[in-house]
């Protein structure tokens, strides 16, 4: 994410503010903290991405355990609040899955506007200064030690009242007004709940998790089911069905839901993940079937296998050991067994006549 060159005129801009909960730990090491820091610009450049707030639109400076946003006011800025709360949601959640526990990352939110001026070393401006202390305030450092996500988000009072309250796409009735109690005189500003799009963001990327597993296993299972069907059409006469991918098409569809598609309803990408992992679902299912099915033939013979054997104890235990009215459909019976290709049916056939045979001698 590239800061774009400005001028030195004074401009009025949407703030958003991040910062790394516990970054300075002790514990970490520089390479963990590097490693965060890393994922942190991923989900960040994503999320933007996905938000439809290009890089073209956002200005950004590094703060080391955070960074922070400008972006214009006029179209931008509303998407600070939706969708970005959601995708923010999931690529954390997304990156919080394939790390070590150490280095997963929880991010304190600032959210505010005002005019900033630019020079040649950066942005300096009171509203920076404003947006800097919501993320430090203590309410919000609790609120984030409190959530079940991985997420705080704390608004100026300004900036709800004007873009947040403004938004009828989602319920604000859960934000909660606070006053900061930090050093610096108390600031009105309100603790916002996203509750609906940072549950969706974080079961969006869990769908997709799963859709990406169910999908691993359909194509273990299909691998299983071809090793299988040459086995079965190398050892039992019995004809073998192909064996066909009930998963094709699925890859696609999820390498598209997983790639940013800036102007997508956040509420639509989610319908669309359920819809995929529910198809993902059934192409395992049928996989399975569809091993079961020419692993059958296989299973078959070797209960015939293991019936002739048990037949032959219980001739045995009938004192027909030696009886040589015996030997005759005994050897048909297995000679038919372990023979490849095994023909199942004169198999099962020759089973019972043995059976017979013992029954009425």
């Amino acid at each position: 994410m590239s800061s774009a060159s400005h001028s030195h005129r004074r401009v009025h801009r949407a703030i958003i503010c991040v910062d790394i909960e516990r970054f300075t730990r002790p514990g970490l090491n520089d390479l963990q903290r590097a490693d965060m820091r890393g994922g942190l610009y991923e989900a960040l450049e994503r999320a933007f991405t996905w938000a439809g707030i290009g890089s073209d639109d956002r200005y950004h400076e590094d703060r080391g355990d955070g960074a922070f946003f400008l972006v214009p006011t006029e179209g931008p800025q509303a998407r600070l609040v939706d969708p970005l709360p959601f995708h923010l949601a999931g690529e954390l959640g997304r990156h919080n899955r394939d790390v070590d526990p150490d280095t997963r990352i929880r991010l304190r939110v600032a959210l505010h506007a005002g005019y900033v001026h630019h020079d040649p070393k950066g942005v300096v401006g009171t509203a920076l200064n404003e947006a800097f202390r919501l993320l430090d305030a203590p309410e919000v450092k609790r609120a984030l030690e409190d959530a079940s996500g991985d997420l705080a988000f704390i608004a100026s009072a300004q900036f709800h009242h004007d873009v947040i309250r403004t938004r009828r796409v989602f319920d604000s009735s859960a934000d909660r007004e606070v006053r900061t109690t930090g050093k610096e005189p108390h600031v009105e500003a309100w603790l916002c709940e996203f509750a609906e799009q940072v549950r969706a963001g974080r079961e969006f990327c869990a769908s997709l998790a799963r859709i990406r597993d169910a999908l691993a296993s359909v194509d273990a299972t299909l691998q299983k089911t071809r090793e299988v069907r040459e086995e079965t059409a190398e050892k039992v006469s019995s004809p073998v069905p192909d064996v066909s991918d009930p998963a094709a098409g699925l890859p696609e569809r999820l390498a598209a839901l997983g790639e940013p598609r800036p102007g997508h309803r956040w509420s639509r990408l989610l319908a669309a993940a359920s819809e995929l992992e529910r198809d993902a679902a059934a192409a395992l299912e049928q996989a399975g079937s569809a091993l079961a099915v020419v692993q059958a033939p296989l299973d078959v013979r070797e209960e015939l296998r293991g019936r002739l054997a048990s037949l032959q104890v219980m001739a045995r235990n009938l004192g027909r050991a030696e009886d040589p009215r015996l030997d005759e459909p005994y050897r048909t019976a297995h000679d038919l067994l372990w023979t490849a290709p095994c023909d199942l049916e004169a198999a099962e056939s020759a089973v019972l006549r043995y059976l017979r045979e013992i029954q009425e001698g």
